[in-house]
């Protein structure tokens, strides 16, 4: 038996094109942000996870 792990991470956030460094705080996806969310969404919609972790 194999395991696969796949990894995302976050959408670009306004604080990330400002070049500044957020920690744990939360902030807002920016224009790209939201885009790379709807096309991971899609890249992801036909493949099953048997777990999901978030971080």
């Amino acid at each position: 038996m194999s395991i696969h792990i796949t990894y995302f991470v976050h959408g670009t956030t306004t604080d990330n094109e400002k070049h500044i460094s957020s920690g744990w705080s939360d902030v807002e996806l920016s224009e790209l942000g939201v885009k790379q969310s709807i096309d991971l969404k899609d890249q992801t919609k036909d493949k099953k996870f048997d777990v999901v972790f978030l971080f």
